[in-house]
């Protein structure tokens, strides 16, 4: 006859493999979000050197507006590339609350040997590291590859500066309302990367 705490040592067995199918899961979502970000960036790439190729065209025919309509590009591809990152930090939070450390009180109900020793323990201690200002502001400026997206779109904006100077022209409405877009899309992302950094360095 099955006692009773053998029908709880076979729930708590069948909820580890449970809680170990879904950390397979997350770490391939982990995986094609991190592929995801990595196509956003090759398009970064591919988008600044067409960018970089139409500027012969632009001069000529003083289509200046081009330069500042492309880096509408670049604002979504980062927008995509922080979604991707925000994905895959909510993932690491649900891993670090609610599945390693259920993972390591089923172990410790089963009567491992040493409890000392902590299933994902490194995870744990990169966690759990305190919160300091400094690292935060280090950690938002240090370059990354998010950093190509705001670069290529300040390199268009002073591209289309110096084309407009050397052949004296004069921007319209519509260009200068492109400008002021422009610049208040790179602020909020800025601001919206900084959060992000907050967010992620708090958990």
């Amino acid at each position: 006859m099955v006692t009773r705490k053998e029908n709880e040592r076979e729930a708590l067995l069948a909820e580890l493999d449970l809680h170990k199918v879904e950390f397979q899961s997350l770490r391939q979502e982990i995986s094609q979000s991190l592929d995801a970000e990595r196509q956003y960036l090759y398009l970064s790439l591919v988008a600044f050197g067409a960018g970089l190729g139409l500027a012969p065209y632009i001069s000529t025919q003083k289509a200046y507006v081009i330069l500042l309509i492309f880096p509408l590009v670049f604002h979504v591809l980062l927008w995509e590339m922080l979604k991707s990152i925000r994905s895959i930090g909510n993932m690491v939070a649900y891993l670090m609350t609610m599945i390693i450390p259920r993972v390591n009180a089923i172990l410790d109900m089963l009567g491992r040997e040493n409890q000392d020793v902590r299933v994902w323990g490194w995870e744990e201690h990169l966690h759990s590291r305190p919160f300091k200002v400094s690292r935060l502001i280090a950690l938002s400026f240090t370059p990354t590859r998010h950093w190509l997206p705001i670069l290529s779109v300040g390199a268009l904006l002073i591209v289309y500066a110096l084309m407009i100077q050397a052949n004296n022209y004069s921007p319209s409405i519509v260009e200068l309302w492109l400008i002021a877009i422009n610049l208040l899309l790179l602020i909020g992302l800025a601001f919206k990367m900084l959060l992000r950094q907050v967010l992620l360095t708090a958990k």
